[in-house]
């Protein structure tokens, strides 16, 4: 078949007759060259054939070539020997085909590696590249622009050029009249910054910067953000380099624009100008300041942005900073909100008072209505309180306290990771941050772990606090003559926690605390040292306990010595003068060997911590497959305690609850776990789902009179293709999965039955009641009572055979529906699979409607059993089956 149709493509192109019959050749070489099955000989005697045919037409119509010059994009042609001169007349021809073949040279480019690099330098000269530049078509500037900057393998194809011929090239496009390449060309000038070629070039920088800074009102939105970038990038280097004295004040010069553009009209220049905003160094306190106060501030020792000019210019420049970030906490879109926050904490650290005045208005974005701008606040205070730039005062504590009860599981996670490293100002705010913590353990028992270490850092941090509590709390702890103790207590809990981090503090504090306490922390070892794992040596903490408790050593199997706990201990956790041999003296700190410092280097929304342990502590929000389902699990829980609110129809709030639900999933899905991405694309698909159960429940009253049924028909479409996805595109899923998904398809059946008799729709609920009880093994004994009315409605619809006299029970079933939990396993095979058939005129949406009556017990098990790729004949069809 390949070599008859190559035969007929070489002949229908030899015997050109018209535009007509090239389109019917170059679809013949399109199918040859796009299919997978063909061989590499074929291919290239394809493009052997499209080659000799543009160059026996070269002076032809570039209308009716540029679509046979386009197929030549195809990585085998950048080795043909005829196709560089070919490309080179098309080049010079002035004609609008020369951006076709521009866009043969960026896939050899592209496709080629550092040879297809070196092809295009044997195309492009600096005259042929000034000729196009010059154009008059815009396309052909356009993709020559890209061309230039395009890199493969750490080579630039600008580097084919002389540098000053590529810069000023750049910089005379980037006064063009179209706005898609004044971009194209700022964006080439940041690239040859970011690439360092115009780090030794003073005079060259100034004229990039200058064109960039005139470019920041430009009346194209995304002309502005690229402006922004290059002007950054021009910053960067003025700053690194230091080539000029007075490159301070050049650096507040461009600080001071930015701010200017940061209220700009367009969300994304905004959002542009913070995020440039944070990168820029060596600004000067005052003008730091100054954007974080809407109020001028006087002008000291008559200081100049730049010479030359009046200290009138520099108070008006300076003006345009004012409350800069004020308007962008405040900002009616998140994603400002989110890249001013984060700005605020890049910057923080080259000013402690500008640390001390962001930290209040960070304050009032931890009120934030959207989780991604509250995660960038916590964010951005872990990252101030790792360099020592977070101080809390008593003002702040509330409101930060206050997140520990939050909805989200991310945002109380990483609230304790902020607060294991604060400093607290009295003994009011640590007992009320204890109390905060027993809280937040009674209503989420199951972050014990986190709050524990939680509380360990805390004591440890606040020695002297920390002891009095416990102290004060002696007699809750201690049992009376005659009592007893319970230890399911969270407050307790808590307090033995605490009393475990005195261990690593100066041995007076201990000393100080009755032994009984040391030995109630011994019954609570398990839980403790779970918490503590990875921080300190296990053993050496039990034996330490021991001690304390002053349990006779005839009673354990563990002897302890003081003097010997180093060798408890992890190693490289000592002390210096205890390395070279010297025991501890009575006054030293007797266990503070075994706990090492942690040093945490954080990343922009991703809160992974680096440590220096043997056992390295697991920072990250989900450490194990475990904790990420756990997670969804609570995700998908939120999601259906939406019901009763989509029984009320208030659809409004369930689609806010579920917004959250998504944007939750995608924090998580952010994480990246491998084969567990399954997970969170299964969740993403029942959230959806429950969203269009929302909207479905919303426009029943309308279809009651006889208004809204295509709308409704619309969202119940998307609700059974939603629902299919979920049973089919996941194998892997447990009965109870499986079982749910089925009830959900049958109530959107049930839905289309609301004022309309349908005999099809009865066929299907009797298909998905058959499923359901073959799921079961047969018995109805496991169906809801939905299903188990459902399919008494559908006997009797059967027997009537849905007449008039037969009114279906549609209100009475919707009652008696209950969405339940679902029972979420997460054991998916793979992440996703496809199934489609070949060698049949039948579309995949049939496909899965046939499978659907057939059932998926039949075959489908031992079909996703196979790695990734498996064929199956069933009937008269050839089922091709992909897994991912």
């Amino acid at each position: 078949m390949e070599q008859l149709l190559l035969e007929k493509l070489e002949r229908d192109l030899a015997l050109f007759s018209g535009e007509v019959s090239l389109l019917r050749s170059l679809s013949i070489a399109r199918s040859l060259v796009s299919n997978p099955h063909s061989s590499d000989a074929t291919r290239r005697a394809v493009l052997d054939s499209l080659i000799r045919f543009l160059d026996a037409h070269r002076d032809g119509d570039p209308t009716i070539l540029r679509h046979a010059l386009i197929l030549l994009s195809f990585p085998v042609s950048f080795h043909h020997p005829s196709l560089h001169p070919l490309l080179r007349f098309f080049l010079a021809s002035g004609e609008h085909i020369a951006a076709d073949a521009l866009v043969v040279l960026v896939s050899i480019a592209k496709n080629g590696g550092g040879g297809g690099v070196a092809v295009v330098g044997t195309v492009l000269d600096e005259k042929l590249v000034l000729s196009l530049a010059s154009t008059r078509f815009v396309s052909v500037r356009e993709r020559l622009l890209s061309l230039l900057a395009l890199g493969v393998d750490g080579t630039r194809v600008y580097s084919l050029f002389r540098p000053g011929v590529v810069i000023q090239l750049l910089l005379g496009l980037a006064e063009d009249l179209y706005p898609s390449i004044r971009r194209a060309a700022i964006d080439g000038l940041t690239v040859l910054c970011n690439d360092g070629v115009l780090s030794d070039d003073v005079t060259t920088l100034e004229c990039c910067y200058n064109r960039g800074a005139a470019l920041l009102e430009d009346e194209d939105e995304l002309v502005r953000v690229a402006s922004i970038q290059l002007v950054c990038e021009c910053g960067r280097i003025f700053a690194a380099k230091k080539v000029e004295a007075d490159v301070n004040e050049r650096i507040d010069m461009i600080f001071v624009q930015l701010c200017s553009v940061a209220r700009d009209m367009s969300m994304k220049v905004r959002v542009e100008a913070f995020v440039a905003l944070g990168k820029i160094k060596l600004v000067s306190e005052s003008v730091l300041l100054q954007s974080l106060s809407k109020k001028v501030s006087g002008i000291k020792g008559g200081k100049k942005v730049l010479p030359g000019s009046s200290s009138i210019e520099y108070k008006f420049s300076l003006s345009r900073a004012a409350g800069a970030f004020i308007h962008g906490i405040e900002d009616e879109f998140y994603q400002v909100r989110a890249a001013a926050c984060n700005s605020l904490g890049m910057l923080a650290v080259f000013s402690v008072q500008y640390a001390d005045d962001a930290l209040n208005l960070l304050m009032y974005m931890l009120n934030d209505d959207v989780v991604i701008v509250r995660l960038q606040t916590l964010q951005t205070l872990f990252h101030m309180a790792t360099c020592r730039r977070l101080v809390f005062q008593e003002k702040h504590m509330h409101m930060f306290l206050g997140l520990l009860a939050d909805n989200s599981i991310l945002i109380r996670g990483i609230a304790r990771k902020v607060l294991r490293l604060v400093k607290l100002p009295t003994l009011e705010v640590f007992q009320s941050t204890v109390h905060t913590l027993v809280k937040n353990l009674e209503a989420y028992p199951e972050e014990e772990e986190d709050i524990f270490l939680a509380v360990f850092f805390v004591g440890k941090n606040h020695g002297k606090f920390a002891a009095k509590l416990v102290e004060g709390f002696a007699e809750k702890i201690v049992p009376s003559s005659g009592g007893e103790l319970s230890l399911d207590s969270p407050q307790l809990a808590l307090l033995l926690m605490l009393t475990v981090s005195l261990c690593f503090l100066h041995k007076k504090l201990v000393s100080e605390i009755p032994p009984a306490i040391f030995s109630c922390a011994i019954t609570l070892f398990g839980r403790i040292s779970w918490s503590l794992r990875g921080v300190i040596d296990q053993d050496a903490l039990l034996a330490y306990l021991f001690h304390l408790s002053n349990v006779p050593s005839s009673l354990t199997k563990l002897k302890f010595k003081e003097d010997e706990l180093l060798s408890h201990a992890v190693e490289g956790a000592t002390p210096d003068k205890w390395k070279h041999g010297e025991p501890p003296s009575s006054s030293e700190w007797p266990i503070c060997c075994v706990l090492q410092e942690i040093k945490c280097d954080e990343d922009v929304l991703g809160v992974s911590a680096k440590s220096t342990f043997i056992e390295p502590l697991q920072q990250k929000m989900f450490s194990s497959s475990e904790e990420l389902k756990h997670s969804i699990k609570l995700i998908l829980e939120r999601a259906v305690e939406t019901w009763p609110l989509i029984q009320l129809q208030f659809t409004t709030e369930v689609k806010r609850t579920l917004s959250a639900c998504r944007e939750e999933l995608e924090i998580v899905s952010s994480n990246g776990y491998g084969s567990d991405n399954a997970s969170v694309a299964f969740a993403s698909y029942y959230v959806l789902a429950i969203w269009l159960l929302a909207e479905t429940w919303g426009q029943l009253p309308l279809r009651t009179f006889g208004v809204g049924m295509i709308s409704l028909d619309l969202t119940l479409d998307k609700l059974d293709l939603c629902l299919r996805r979920m049973r089919y595109e996941f194998p892997g899923l447990c009965k109870e999965e499986e079982g749910h998904i089925l009830e959900l398809m049958a109530l959107s059946c049930v839905v289309r039955l609301y004022g309309i008799c349908s005999h099809h729709m009865l066929k299907k609920l009797q298909g998905i009641i058959s499923c359901l009880e073959l799921l079961y093994e047969g018995g109805s004994s496991n169906l809801s009572e939905f299903a188990n009315q459902l399919k008494k409605s559908c006997t009797e619809g059967r027997v009537s055979n849905v007449s008039q006299s037969f009114p279906f029970p549609v209100h009475r079933l919707l009652g008696l529906f209950n969405l339940d939990m679902f029972p979420f396993a997460g054991q998916f095979e793979h992440v996703k699979a496809e199934l489609e058939a070949i060698g049949i005129n039948c579309g995949y949406e049939w496909l899965l409607v046939k499978l659907d009556n057939l059932g998926r017990k039949n075959f489908l098990p031992e079909l996703f059993t196979v790695p990734s790729y498996s064929w199956l004949k069933f009937g008269a069809m050839q089922l091709h089956l992909r897994t991912y």
